[in-house]
């Protein structure tokens, strides 16, 4: 069975129900979370991964100066940032060792793969989850991909899901690395503060490590 067929019909139908039922947010939240624990266990990382990005995320949005209903939207999209992930093998995905060059090329599909499962006409909810599952490793000097966009090309959304994405990578476990402690997670951010992420977001976040962390501690990884 092709999931990447299956998905977009029936992930547009749940949310296409729930949203005709007045836009029940406490109903779209567990689809979206399940969601994105299914795709996780798809590529053997850790569930909680999901939920820290969406609190990550959401921290940041209000940091930045979002309204309130685009703090609650992203949080609400963000645990489907690697929905596309279900269209690429195992294989690939659970590999221990670094990737060959084709192998890194169908990893990077994962974005137009996501895009297209996701967008539906008339849900709002799944439209904006479709743009961050494209755009989210997109990098601020236009080196990201799949489309190198650049700045604010970028939706916000799509900015503010890249940085707690790797936020949430560089401090956990992989079956390739171990987590890195703080200080150089945020020295790596530094690094690439108008490089990879927005110059503004990295300095919300490291302006407020503390409450970053605490997202962390609420949420952390099975033993």
């Amino acid at each position: 069975m092709d999931l990447r067929s299956v998905f977009p019909a029936h992930v547009s139908m749940a949310f296409g129900n729930a949203y005709l039922n007045e836009e029940n947010l406490s109903v779209q939240k567990e689809l979206v979370f399940a969601l994105g624990d299914t795709i996780h266990a798809h590529s053997k990382e850790t569930g909680n991964h999901v939920r820290r990005v969406a609190d990550y995320s959401r921290l940041l949005g209000e940091l930045a100066g979002l309204d309130q209903d685009d703090v609650q939207l992203v949080w609400m999209v963000a645990p489907l940032h690697d929905l596309g992930k279900i269209g690429i093998p195992k294989t690939i995905l659970g590999k221990t060792g670094a990737l060959t060059s084709d192998e890194w090329d169908v990893v990077k599909t994962h974005t137009t793969l996501g895009h297209s499962i996701l967008k539906a006409p008339n849900c709002r909810v799944l439209n904006r989850a479709a743009v961050v599952a494209w755009q989210h490793h997109e990098h601020w000097d236009g080196s990201g991909y799949p489309r190198g966009l650049k700045g604010e090309e970028i939706d916000i959304f799509g900015r503010l899901v890249a940085l707690a994405d790797v936020f949430d990578a560089l401090g956990g476990r992989r079956a390739y690395k171990e987590p890195w402690p703080r200080q150089k997670i945020l020295s790596y951010l530094q690094g690439q503060r108008g490089r990879q992420f927005e110059p503004q977001l990295v300095d919300i976040l490291t302006t407020h490590i503390e409450a970053f962390t605490e997202i962390r501690r609420t949420w952390p990884d099975a033993a």
